[in-house]
């Protein structure tokens, strides 16, 4: 589940205000008992590692408060917010601590400085606090600009005020943040200078590149998101936390309302799922996966508040689930953040060179290789198979999404499946006899080095019919052009992977001569024991070439015709796409099946989907058979996919544990073959 490592806290003066909903609890008078009891509720919890408080009035309340919070261990915050904006005597400015007017503006910052001391009383380790009202732009932005500069020298001030009183008291200085709210003066909304994120981000850059406050932060809270509008006027997203990433401290998570016929309408925090709420699942979710993409290692607070007969235990509950489900969910914790797959950093020019240079002056190495490596004593070691495919180039098909040529690249494309092939979560490679031949020679560079072999127990299967060329006038006559069978066996490997495509259309001449061509290499495969892992596809001719037919009852059809090919299926598996009506195609044969991923999509949780679908569809249904899904699945690392794959086949992983098993594998041992070859 994503952001786990963050600490998770409550709003407690929010979540529980008072006894029947009252406000006590924010104004610092609630009664002594409601007080710590619903502070213990929060502290008792496991799910909270942190409560976020405001004052408390009561000196002996206070000191009961400061033992419990001590006691719990948990982290404090402590919450200037609701003090300033109450204002209780009314004696501080609206604008508080970004008036320009100094008198005005001392008086704010020394309210704080008071509440300081009260937080340090209270053992809280953070101090949240706003800016002050608005000034509007009515005389032009010069005043907004000049509060700006006002708050920044008043965050200097407390800043070092809470240094020095952290040094008397002999502990670290709390954590100063400041929290952004909307700036709308309309009723309901808090009207504050910050504000919009780029100038949050301006008064944190001068509070800490200037001041040289490291620690000072920001605060940012889900809730006030729709209702911050920046300079575009249009509200804020969750893209805005990608440029407040180096600068907050916090976030909360909580809703709004914007109808204005709701009377909740404007900074209520009401319960997530509140008719009028503008958050919805969609948007926690998409916050979510912000701030894993960030990896936001913050604290995040619920701030949520019961309305009318709501219940406060009901509302922290149904809080909870609400972030739950969101950090489950597929694409939050598939994130991939930063991170991208770089191959040279696996597979270098030099070792692509070596290659290169093997081949030309050792060119017998391929067959000691060969002759060296462990075979696998049974073709499955628990009836299932995870296979990669890496025929593609042999096909005429190097296209990897805009990139017609992706595939081209042989560095690029080699690293790729090395990368694979090395993490070791496959049960072997499929491929021409080139990219085979490349294979056995790192093999042999690595035995060379006193390493085990790279192929070592790995399948190793020969793709054979290769002349049905993408795009080409007689593409359905698929003759055998490749790896033949009697290579296979001089190599000691362990199959033979074909394919044939039934054009019903003016091609179908050119489909039963390739049905003819498989036919009789199945048998050869088989004289020799081989392994068969047939392709049989339905095609359609279009304006952009043929294109699978992708329903179940084409695929029926089809697969009858491959089953009944050659004298003996004993050793025959047939390699099919997961389509819908999966559990149809898969009771078209007794034959074990493996699925296909197809053209790369980008994004491989659609991949792990289907797979995790097709491995339920029936027994015969015995892994994947897959390439570009995984050699190329966006910015991510081959090998993670491939790991993440092969416990949905191996371990009957569902996708979210896939993915959350993918992004713990993502970028391991990226070090590991320059490390054993020496280079």
């Amino acid at each position: 589940m994503a952001l786990e490592d963050n600490v998770l806290s409550l709003v407690h003066f929010m979540a529980y205000p008072g006894p029947g909903s009252t406000r006590s609890v924010a104004r610092g008078e609630a009664r002594e008992e409601y007080l710590i009891r619903t502070m213990k509720k929060v502290l008792d919890d496991p799910y909270f590692g942190g409560i976020e408080i405001t004052r408390i009035k009561d000196p002996g309340v206070r000191a009961q408060v400061a033992k419990l919070l001590s006691a719990s261990g948990k982290q404090v915050t402590f919450s200037a917010q609701t003090i300033q904006m109450q204002n209780e005597d009314g004696l501080i400015a609206p604008t508080d601590i970004s008036s320009v007017d100094e008198v005005q503006r001392r008086l704010a910052v020394d309210r704080l400085k008071e509440y300081i001391l009260e937080a340090y009383e209270l053992g809280a380790w953070q101090f949240a606090l706003v800016s002050g009202q608005d000034p509007g732009t009515e005389g032009g932005l010069r005043l907004r600009e000049q509060a700006r500069l006002a708050l920044a020298r008043s965050l200097d001030e407390l800043c070092t005020f809470s240094a020095e009183e952290a040094q008397k008291l002999g502990r670290e200085p709390l954590v100063i943040t400041l929290e952004t709210f909307d700036r709308r003066p309309e009723p309901g909304f808090k009207n504050q200078l910050i504000g919009p994120a780029e100038e949050a981000i301006e008064v944190a850059r001068m509070v800490r590149d200037v001041y040289g406050h490291k620690s000072f932060g920001l605060m940012y809270d889900l809730s006030h998101m729709p209702m911050i509008q920046g300079i575009s006027l249009d509200p804020e997203t969750p893209e805005v936390l990608y440029a407040l990433a180096p600068y907050l401290n916090h976030v909360h998570l909580g809703t709004c309302v914007l109808d204005k016929d709701d009377p909740l309408r404007g900074d209520y925090h009401p319960p997530f799922g509140y008719p009028g709420g503008v958050v919805d699942s969609e948007m926690m979710g998409a916050f979510i996966k912000a701030l894993k993409a960030i990896d936001y290692r913050g604290g995040i607070g619920f701030e949520v508040s019961p309305y009318g007969r709501d219940q406060s235990d009901s509302v922290v509950a149904e809080a909870k689930t609400w972030l739950d489900i969101a950090r489950d969910r597929i694409d939050v914790n598939y994130c991939l953040g930063s991170y991208f797959f770089q191959t040279r950093r696996f597979f270098t020019e030099s070792m692509f060179d070596l290659i290169t240079a093997t081949r030309v002056e050792r060119p017998q190495v391929i067959e000691e290789a060969a002759a060296a490596r462990k075979v696998r004593e049974s073709l499955t070691k628990d009836g299932k198979l995870l296979i990669l495919a890496a025929d593609h180039p042999g096909r005429y098909v190097t296209n990897v999404g805009p990139s017609p040529v992706a595939m081209g690249d042989r560095l690029d494309y080699l690293g790729r499946i090395l990368r694979v092939v090395a993490f070791g979560e496959i049960d072997g490679i499929m491929a021409t006899s080139d990219i085979i031949e490349d294979l056995f020679i790192v093999d042999y560079l690595l035995r060379e080095k006193g390493h085990p072999g790279l192929l070592d127990d790995m399948l190793l299967i020969g793709s054979m019919n290769r002349t049905g060329l993408a795009g080409v006038e007689y593409e359905m006559d698929d003759r055998m052009s490749s790896i033949n069978v009697e290579r296979m066996v001089e190599l000691r490997m362990d199959g033979a992977k074909m394919m044939f495509r039934i054009d019903p259309g003016e091609r179908s001449r050119q489909s039963i001569q390739t049905l003819d061509y498989c036919q009789r290499a199945i048998n050869e495969c088989n004289a020799h024991n081989l392994t068969v892992f047939l392709e049989p596809l339905p095609v359609i001719k279009t304006d952009k070439g043929y294109q699978v037919d992708l329903r179940a009852e084409a695929l029926i059809k089809t697969m009858g015709v491959g089953a009944a090919l050659g004298g003996s299926s004993r050793n025959l598996w047939l390699k099919i796409p997961y389509v819908e009506n999966y559990d149809q195609v898969a009771r078209a044969t007794t034959l074990p099946l493996l699925m296909l991923g197809g053209a790369s999509k980008g994004d491989p949780t659609y991949t792990l989907e289907d797979f995790e679908r097709g491995m339920g569809e029936g027994a015969n249904v015995r892994g994947a058979m897959v390439g570009r899904n995984v050699l190329y699945p966006g910015l991510d690392d081959p090998a993670a996919v491939s790991a993440g794959i092969s416990k949905i086949i191996h371990a009957f992983f569902s996708t979210g544990e896939a993915v959350r098993y993918l992004a713990e594998a993502r970028g391991q041992g990226m070090d590991w073959l320059r490390q054993q070859l020496g280079m």
